[in-house]
């Protein structure tokens, strides 16, 4: 019997320490979280704290410059490049004298006009600037990728696939488009194009 007394002893000396040790390590841990948990609020309440990347979208937008997916409006016009991608041009009947590229971007436009004026989606001009060598290259509404009208009712919208002819395939371009009813002051950096075997 002094055996069993002893042995129950020792075991509950044991088992306390144990969980003791067990509750000072949970407690380390639940206080390094809420720690953590303060420093991560105070930086979210603070107006000051911006993220880097936040900060370069910041900076890249006062100098007006967009990336796909980014719209501006104006008083007649909303417009948006959903994306660009480029294409191989295949010479037809051995005509050489075309460019072996093209760089196709999908703009979609909205007529936003608050006095119910129809756009004329004709007087739009595209451009497509390589900044390396400081070429522009004109935009064309290719028929068989684009619809048959351009008046455009107020509160609609249509996506344009406007295409240019361009002799190589560069890692980034900026694109404009003009317009005298309703000029349009910000560009869009088009970039990740396929650059194929050049």
């Amino acid at each position: 019997m002094k055996k069993i007394v002893i042995a129950t002893i020792g075991a509950l000396a044991l088992s306390s320490t144990l969980a003791a040790c067990s509750w000072e390590t949970e407690s380390k841990s639940v206080d390094e979280e809420v720690v953590n948990e303060k420093q991560k609020q105070s930086s979210e309440n603070d107006p000051n704290a911006v993220s880097k990347e936040e900060e370069a979208r910041l900076k890249r937008m006062e100098k007006g410059i967009l990336v796909y997916g980014e719209g501006t409006k104006g008083g007649l016009y909303l417009t948006t490049v959903n994306t660009a991608y480029s294409e191989r041009i295949m010479p037809e009947d051995g005509n050489n004298s075309r460019s072996p590229y093209m760089v196709v971007v999908s703009v979609k436009v909205a007529n936003v006009s608050d006095n119910g004026k129809i756009a004329d989606l004709s007087e739009l001009r595209f451009n497509l600037n390589d900044s390396k060598t400081d070429k522009n290259f004109e935009g064309r509404l290719l028929p068989d990728r684009n619809p048959m009208t351009y008046k455009l009712e107020p509160n609609n919208s249509l996506t344009l696939d406007v295409s240019f002819e361009v002799p190589t395939i560069e890692d980034k371009y900026m694109f404009n488009i003009e317009s005298k009813a309703d000029p349009i002051t910000d560009e869009w950096e088009v970039t990740n194009l396929n650059k194929f075997d050049q």
